[in-house]
């Protein structure tokens, strides 16, 4: 055990993963209120709704992120394998065609075997972007920015510091991508599998680097170009 996670107890660490797995949730939550609020509110609220409405969640976002960025500062444990740009960048290509890869095959097996094209969460996603332009630019907004970021430090940064030695591979990787789909809402087992492999290539890329700051960026890559297949069709109706 790391000499430093001796400041805090076992219990105390896993109280403050349960309370960085709960808060992340609210922004989702936030989200989904300002799209009831656009739905049932009258036009005389509704610009005061939405501008709090936003405002929250922004805030909020930044609270986790400065939060979750505390704990992983005071507790890093790996050192940096990868420093020069070409190797960060070429670490980031082709982690995410092992990315994209799996999870291709995954979503057709997931196809197959229960007809679902996109996972719950993906679902969910598109329904908040297509409901009205304030949400489609915060959806956007928060899921190429935002969301990798915090889920990052959270479940990578954050969690894989907390609990193991400095000599642990696999055991943290492993844990990563099983929190990590945990927190994704999925109706299948293999839809499951998806997130699991996303969060273990991403646990595993930080692992072997050393630097969140590639993961952070692999994360961007995925969301960036996942987004753009749901905005652009939005976009040219």
């Amino acid at each position: 055990m790391n000499s430093s996670n001796k400041q805090l107890s076992l219990s105390q660490r896993i109280l403050i993963m349960v309370a960085l797995a709960l808060v992340i949730q609210l922004p989702p939550v936030i989200e989904l209120m300002i799209g009831s609020g656009l739905r049932n509110l009258n036009y005389h609220w509704m610009p005061w709704i939405v501008t709090f409405g936003v405002m929250s969640y922004t805030i909020l976002f930044f609270v986790i992120i400065l939060w979750a960025y505390q704990l992983f500062k005071r507790y890093r444990r790996w050192p940096v394998q990868t420093k020069n740009w070409g190797s960060q960048i070429g670490w980031i290509l082709i982690s995410y065609l092992v990315l994209l890869s799996g999870v291709g095959a995954l979503s057709t097996l997931n196809q197959l075997l229960y007809h679902q094209a996109t996972t719950s969460n993906n679902d969910t996603i598109q329904s908040l972007a297509q409901s009205s332009p304030v949400l489609l630019v915060i959806t956007a907004l928060s899921g190429i920015f935002l969301s990798p970021l915090a889920e990052e430090l959270i479940f990578r940064g954050v969690l894989m510091n907390f609990f193991f030695k400095a000599s642990s591979f696999w055991p943290p990787i492993l844990l990563s991508g099983l929190i990590f789909t945990l927190e994704h809402s999925s109706t299948t087992i293999v839809s499951y599998l998806i997130y699991f492999f996303m969060g273990g290539v991403l646990a595993f890329v930080y692992r072997a680097t050393g630097q969140l700051k590639i993961s952070i960026g692999l994360h961007f890559l995925n969301n960036l170009i996942a987004m753009l297949e749901l905005i652009i069709p939005i976009l040219i109706k």
